[in-house]
């Protein structure tokens, strides 16, 4: 029993508070629903086939689409997202309480039933707008206007999180405390010369040639994964600096802990939180001041996420590798690229005129040795093409000896 609740217990550690209450709300909407269909069973459907369960689903899915459920306040249609996810949590309650899930076919994977129900809503959702990414000429009037102290604070935040591609969870209070991303403490940070690591209450900390994070806990699950930034000895924007600011203002207050969340400000009397919001609020007054004809986005369109849509178009326009970009910005897929704009009007920039370096290019034959033009024969050259091209439809259309495959058409 030792060993049983000792699994119960490391299930219950691998979510957050935050996702066992998302859980518990999209159960109760099931439950909301069974009443006013007047299912009077088991709320596991117990009583029910496969099909009709597959079917109570969808018609369950499309009841949260429509907003038809939870407080009558809150009657709107949600997004195809949303609506797919309070079932898959509902499903996921099956699972826990060892149901089969309502929503798999027999082969373990999500019915085409509600894999189509999910497309068509996406379809009708309108699109997706991205917080834009911001240039440094928006980093650096937030500076330059910072002129109280909590200002200044905030500015350096902002300014060194950009390096480092930071979630806004990681250097801003967002008021949540059980998330799987900490917020970085002082003693995360390193700072070095060469290979020296330079102490932080060393007064030329403002020399270093380059700082190092440690993010500890992550969302992606991996831990203590540190980052480095050089010094790019620039006088306004650099990360060195940035970093060297809010460690020497933290240590300044009274009581100082190396434990402490960078974010913690003291105004001389108490001690308070620099939020996410606050942060919002800078960058959005900093791009409306700059003005929408010099970015081409106004400061409705940026927010926190901002700060990684940034990190990862500047590294593209100064043309840093891809693997670069994710291994700063940790991103542990290529997902990143949701955050390059095509809209810049940068990003194309020496395309057109590189698509013209080989005037022409030659396509090889498919013969395994070389063959005189005047003994060129064309039937030859036509079953190799034919060859090629019953592998290509082999990749697009199945795997050899599929039934996709066997019933394929061939010539």
């Amino acid at each position: 029993m030792d060993l049983d609740s000792g699994a119960a217990l490391a299930r219950e550690r691998g979510v957050t508070k935050g996702t066992i209450t998302k859980h518990s709300g999209s159960w109760n909407l099931w439950l909301e629903f069974l009443g006013r269909v007047e299912h009077r069973g088991s709320p596991f459907l117990d009583e029910l086939g496969p099909t009709a369960q597959l079917r109570l689903c969808g018609a369950f899915m499309h009841a949260r689409r429509r907003g038809d459920l939870g407080p009558a306040t809150r009657a709107r249609q949600v997004t195809a997202g949303s609506a797919r996810e309070t079932l898959d949590n509902v499903a996921t309650a099956f699972v826990e309480n060892n149901r089969a899930s309502p929503i798999l076919d027999s082969r373990g994977k999500v019915h085409q039933h509600i894999r189509r129900q999910t497309s068509g809503y996406k379809r009708d959702d309108p699109p997706k707008q991205h917080q834009k990414a911001m240039p440094p000429i928006v980093f650096r009037y937030r500076l330059r206007m910072a002129k109280h102290a909590r200002a200044r604070a905030r500015a350096h935040l902002l300014g060194g999180a950009v390096f480092f591609a930071m979630r806004s969870c990681e250097y801003t209070s967002v008021g949540k405390r059980d998330r799987k991303t900490r917020a970085i403490e002082v003693r995360d940070i390193t700072f070095m010369l060469g290979n020296r690591i330079i102490p932080q209450t060393d007064p030329r900390l403002h020399l270093a040639d380059s700082v190092s994070i440690n993010f500890g806990d992550q969302k992606s699950e991996i831990r203590n994964e540190e980052v480095t930034q050089y010094n790019n000895d620039d006088a306004e924007f650099n990360p060195v600096l940035h970093w060297v600011e809010t460690v020497r203002r933290l240590r300044s207050y009274p009581g100082f802990d190396p434990s402490w969340e960078v974010f913690k400000f003291f105004d001389g009397t108490s001690f308070s939180k620099i939020t996410a919001r606050e942060i919002i609020v800078d960058i959005r007054a900093a791009v409306d001041c700059i003005g929408y004809k010099k970015l081409g986005f106004t400061g409705r369109q940026v927010g926190t996420h901002s700060v990684r849509s940034s990190f990862a178009m500047m590294a593209y326009l100064a043309k840093e590798p891809v693997y670069t970009i994710m291994l700063i910005g940790r991103w542990s897929s290529d997902a990143f690229l949701r955050y390059i704009e095509k809209q810049v009007k940068e990003f194309t920039r020496g395309v057109s005129k590189r698509m013209l370096t080989n005037e022409t290019f030659f396509h090889v034959r498919g013969f395994s040795e070389p063959t005189d033009d005047n003994n060129y024969n064309d039937n030859t050259t036509a079953r190799t093409i034919t060859h090629y091209r019953r592998d290509i439809h082999t990749a697009v259309f199945g795997r050899q000896g599929s039934l996709r495959h066997q019933l394929r058409i061939r010539n």
